[in-house]
């Protein structure tokens, strides 16, 4: 490849990233520091000794070398002041980053980090980031006074007004204020109340993401950090906020926290359980990585382990799993002189750049602050600021209030729903709960459905009350939501509807035959063609009446939002309503299959389009055996198109205004972001449920069997949960939650049809079954499932008993709340 290309270096990505779909953002971002720690690597050999790892190291795992400057500077935040919760404001000369403490350490973010809007799999603080600095420009347009985006950026020392230059910027503004003494003030040229309006368009600018930041509605202390804090006042009351902090030695805060940075040592390796058991192979690779962080330079006593991952791998034989366990340590505090920090400075060529730069190259007049060619000295915001985190500037004005979520109106036409970009993401965080761990991930559903926007379609949901005519269909992806992961939908859904549309329309079958010359197979109680043909009819505009919805088989992740995207490519509206009212992992749960006693013409087909169509099953168990089979064949994934509900039957036996009930909490869970209320007493309030813990998962163990995700999950608790542990157990959705206090016998807490809900604990984002992993902040609630899952002839296929737990008794809540159809209100 080098030699074909011409290029003199090659990376490879997959070491860093675990998941597949991920490995190519993940390979992007890595790929750029690389040429240039080449060139300090080479220049400073002594510095490897110090940063605790070899220089190959260094060279093969750039993106690992380089801690982030939000993280330096919190964690030099916390030192300096000595507080351990707080909000960090790290104000440079371009640009503001804000993040928070918890015990010392900047906050993760829990779930996933987008960088340029492009979902990676790295762990990052949470950090959130606006153009504001000591750099930057202060414009006076009218009676309107703006601070940024632009800044003059290294060039302060010229630019400035206190140092001589022409430009009124942010420091000018805090000098002129009496902030801060520097340069001269008295060189600081505004008109009339210029300097109050651009004092209090900063701290609107700061008390705004501040209120981003925070998590919950009470006044918190943060840390002022950064040579451009000096731009904030002290002793100015902002909303949201206790008190400041600027310790001392605020400018050096960033090189504090790269001091007190930290070294690790991972283990990545495949092991084999047949010879050994999983506890024995995780305590292995704990011990190798707490060597290997010693041998990098951390003190022996300071190591923690910060990460355990067990994948099973399921195209290897021997119950093959990959495990990657990381241990991290404290460097022990060095005590280099002045002389040797200049000798290493010298030999990495580093040098102090701010000196006298030629007066030519500044902008004549404040008329060049607006101007944003290349080359004019100017830095924009976008240059330096939209990689980080999250979108641009933030403003405290009545225009980014008035786009609240909770402001938000849904948009119903002539008794359809016309789905919006929000709305899908209400949605996929409802569904995503309610989905208790499964139905597959909802992210990779929502996408699909905002693609579907993207292009100029329509996603439109009718109530179950307004389906007059025709046959409704339920379209569903079958298998492993952990082989989401690694393997992305092609066209297995739509061409499994197709299949039974034909069958529909093609007026040759009558349960349960079909008029054909096709091999027709009959084996344990179910009746089917192998490799239906593509051409077997040829549906016409007079068919259009045959089917006229779509339907979720479950309301729970991407099955959700599979007959959105698929109504949408063909112009159908989906019916607000599913079969479950959460997710389950088998079809004999489904309610039409509990209420109704037909199971078929069906059919479930491949990426390739090989369909097999059912024409007749004894029993929904054997149908589900029967596909479940074939989907493992598959690679545990698999587009299915269940038997059509005639439209009159469809109240009857499905789980009504399931769609709309996933975009109310959805939006609850986003107006409570807003409000800065906590998500999880949102959810408990929405679903009456009941908090069963809050704490850190602790223990993960997955493995893929007979087409399915098992396993379980250890969440030990933390604040008035200490002391108790919660083992919950899944089969592609959380099935049973045990409580143990003390090293005591075990209670039962939950269990299904009960919902089982983890979430993440700071936002509320649903945790699932597939991306659970150690470490993790979580919350796990339980609530009520829908009264049509709760019936005596439900419960002999969605008790604990039908999942074999036949020493837990159910015991039935009987408080679910009922919402009505948005479509309807």
């Amino acid at each position: 490849m080098l030699k074909e290309s011409g290029m003199s270096w090659l990376l490879v990505s997959f070491p860093l990233s675990s998941r597949i779909m991920r490995i190519s953002p993940t390979r992007s971002v890595r790929a750029f520091p690389w040429p240039v720690l080449k060139s300090i690597v080479t220049r400073a050999s002594s510095l490897k000794h110090q940063a605790g790892e070899t220089s190959e190291t260094a060279l093969q795992y750039p993106v690992h070398t380089f801690a982030s400057g939000a993280t330096n500077s919190m964690r030099g935040a916390a030192y300096l002041s000595g507080l351990l919760n707080a909000v960090v404001c790290d104000i440079g000369g371009t640009s503001t980053d804000i993040g928070a403490l918890v015990s010392g350490f900047p906050r993760e973010s829990s779930t996933h980090i987008k960088v340029g809007e492009v979902r990676t799999n790295f762990r990052m603080p949470d950090v959130m980031s606006i153009a504001l600095g000591g750099g930057s420009i202060v414009n006076c347009t009218g009676k309107t006074v703006t601070v940024g985006p632009l800044s003059v950026s290294y060039r302060l020392p010229v630019e400035a007004q206190v140092f001589g230059g022409s430009t009124l910027t942010a420091t000018d503004v805090a000098v002129a204020a009496g902030f801060y003494e520097l340069g001269d003030r008295s060189k600081v040229k505004a008109a009339e109340g210029v300097i109050d309006a651009a004092l209090e368009e900063i701290h609107a600018m700061i008390e705004a993401l501040i209120d981003k930041m925070k998590l919950s509605a009470g006044d918190i202390p943060v840390v002022l950090v950064g040579g451009g804090s000096i731009l904030i006042d002290q002793n100015r009351s902002v909303k949201g906020v206790s008190y400041f902090v600027r310790p001392q030695h605020f400018d050096v805060a960033n090189a504090v926290g790269a001091a007190l940075s930290q070294v690790s040592g991972t283990v990545d390796l495949v092991a084999s359980l047949v010879e050994t058991s999983r506890s024995a192979a995780l305590e292995s690779a704990r011990q190798q990585a707490v060597r290997l962080a010693v041998e990098a330079g951390a003190t022996p006593e300071s190591v923690q382990i910060v990460q355990i991952e067990d994948i099973p791998l399921t195209y290897l034989p021997g119950s093959a799993t990959r495990i990657k366990v990381k241990a991290v340590g404290d460097l022990p505090r060095l005590s280099a002189s002045l002389a040797v920090v200049e000798e290493l400075l010298k030999e990495c060529n580093l040098a102090a750049v701010i000196t006298d730069l030629p007066r030519s190259q500044s902008p004549s007049s404040s008329a060049a602050a607006n101007d944003c060619v290349e080359g004019n000295g100017l830095v924009t915001a976008r240059t330096l600021d939209t990689l980080l985190v999250e979108k641009a500037v933030v403003k405290a004005t009545a225009a980014s209030s008035a786009a609240l979520p909770a402001d938000w109106t849904p948009t119903v036409i002539d008794g359809e729903w016309l789905l919006s970009e929000h709305d899908v993401e209400c949605i996929a965080i409802g569904a995503g709960i309610m989905g208790c761990g499964g139905g597959g991930n909802p992210y990779i559903g929502k996408l699909g459905a905002l693609h579907q926007l993207k292009l100029g379609r329509r996603l439109r949901v009718i109530s179950p009350d307004s389906v007059t005519g025709g046959n409704v269909c339920i379209v569903l992806f079958m298998g492993a939501p952990l082989v989401c992961i690694e393997k992305l939908f092609s066209s297995e859904i739509q061409s499994a509807f197709e299949a039974v549309k034909e069958i529909l329309c093609s007026g040759q079958y009558s349960y349960p035959n079909l008029e054909s010359d096709l091999d027709v197979k009959k084996e344990n109680g179910v009746k089917y063609i192998e490799n239906f043909p593509r051409d077997f009819y040829k549906c016409s505009e007079k068919d259009n009446d045959v089917v006229t919805a779509l339907m979720p088989a479950e309301i729970g992740g991407l099955n959700s939002f599979m007959p959105l995207v698929v109504a949408a490519e063909l112009d159908l509206p989906v019916v607000d309503a599913d079969g479950m009212g959460r997710a389950f992992p088998e079809l004999q749960m489904f309610t039409p299959f509990i209420y109704r006693d037909q199971y078929a013409p069906s059919c479930v087909s491949d990426e390739n389009g090989v369909r097999e169509v059912v024409l007749q099953a004894d029993t929904p168990k054997e149908l589900e055996n029967h596909y479940r089979a074939i989907c493992v064949n598959q690679g545990c994934m698999s587009g299915v198109c269940l038997t059509p509900i005639p439209a009159e039957e469809v109240c009857r036996v499905t789980v009504k205004y399931s769609m709309s009930r996933a975009w109310r909490l959805g939006q609850a869970v986003m107006e409570a972001r807003v409000n800065h209320r906590h998500p999880v007493d949102t959810i408990m309030e929405h679903e009456n449920a009941v908090l069963l813990i809050a704490g850190k998962i602790v223990d993960v163990q997955r493995r893929i069997t007979g087409g399915f995700t098992r396993g379980h999950v250890d969440v030990e608790g933390f604040g008035e949960h200490d002391g108790h542990l919660l083992h919950v157990e899944f089969q592609n959705e959380y099935l049973i939650a045990t409580m143990q206090t003390g090293g005591k016998t075990s209670e039962v807490k939950a269990c299904v049809p009960n919902l089982i809900m983890m979430v993440d604990t700071d936002t509320g984002e649903p945790v699932n079954t597939d991306e659970v992993r150690y470490g993790l902040r979580v919350s796990v609630l339980s609530a009520a499932s829908a009264p049509q899952i709760r019936t005596p002839e439900a419960l002999k296929v969605v008790s604990p008993q039908a999942f074999g737990y036949n020493h837990v008794e159910y015991v039935e809540r009987t408080d679910y709340v009922e919402y009505g159809s948005v479509v309807q209100t």
